[in-house]
């Protein structure tokens, strides 16, 4: 039977969902920087949805939902090549795809996030669908960098604070690994080290999340040094994520059965 929603028919999906694990990806259409195609988070997000649910198939019944392909961007419209739904509008969004995954009779949800902007708003989904009465589901949000992060940095591959960036080294190196044609040399010349630039991106307020007016357009659409970026490297990070995801699969659907 197929991992993905898309390609199973409606008996198949009605007679696995009690069973299986219910993956919505979410990701987003944004500007990564000259370097980088506007689909990168999509690209990312799909494949390591996918590659997880068919590393953990042998363990737990997973199965992808088609990508949610637009969040909430609109820090990146200075830049162009961006597509953005408001956070109210995104909310509904996710919120109705999990309302659909609920009734086909999925009664273990993940949403599987894939661009930062998304993720205070995808938590909110989770904690609102679970408190409702009339669904009786279990439901996981996390972003794939956050769940892969203790392995990334136990195999010393990247410094914390560049896992997983916007257009850095962290996405560049796994694009150029996943879609090198979606990376763009002629770009990637015209990027330059913002690692050590007082941007206003990296504020050391431990324990909140600040957001500052205009930030994001004063600086050139990406962070640290997407040039630093190498394809053996990306690699190695897609494999620990993908392993680390399938775990998280795996563990998930391990915990105990709804009442």
């Amino acid at each position: 039977m197929s991992i993905l929603f898309s390609e199973m028919t409606r008996d198949e999906i009605t007679e696995a969902a009690p069973q299986a694990v219910a993956v919505l990806p979410t990701a987003a259409t944004e500007q990564h920087g000259p370097h980088m195609a506007v689909g990168t988070d999509i690209i990312l997000c799909e494949n390591v949805a996918r590659r997880a649910a068919e590393r953990a198939a042998e363990r737990t019944p997973v199965i992808v939902a088609p990508i949610l392909p637009f969040g909430s961007s609109w820090h990146h419209y200075p830049f162009g090549g961006t597509i953005s739904l408001t956070s109210p509008t995104f909310i509904i969004a996710v919120q109705e795809a999990l309302e659909g995954l609920v009734r086909c009779g999925f009664r273990r949800i993940v949403v599987l996030n894939g661009h930062g902007g998304n993720s205070d708003h995808v938590g909110v989904v989770g904690q609102d669908l679970v408190n409702r009465l009339d669904h009786p589901v279990t439901v996981a949000t996390g972003n794939y960098w956050d769940i892969a992060r203790p392995a990334l940095l136990e195999k010393n591959l990247l410094d914390s604070s560049l896992i997983p960036g916007h257009a850095g080294r962290f996405e560049t190196s796994i694009m150029m690994a996943l879609r090198p044609d979606m990376v763009r040399e002629e770009g990637l010349k015209r990027v330059h080290d913002v690692s050590e630039d007082d941007s206003g991106l990296d504020v050391d307020l431990t324990g909140a999340v600040v957001q500052v007016h205009g930030t994001w357009a004063k600086g050139p659409g990406h962070t640290d040094n997407p040039a630093a970026a190498d394809a053996e490297l990306g690699r190695a990070m897609f494999e620990i994520i993908a392993d680390a995801v399938a775990d998280f699969y795996s563990n998930f659907a391990g915990l105990p059965a709804i009442p």
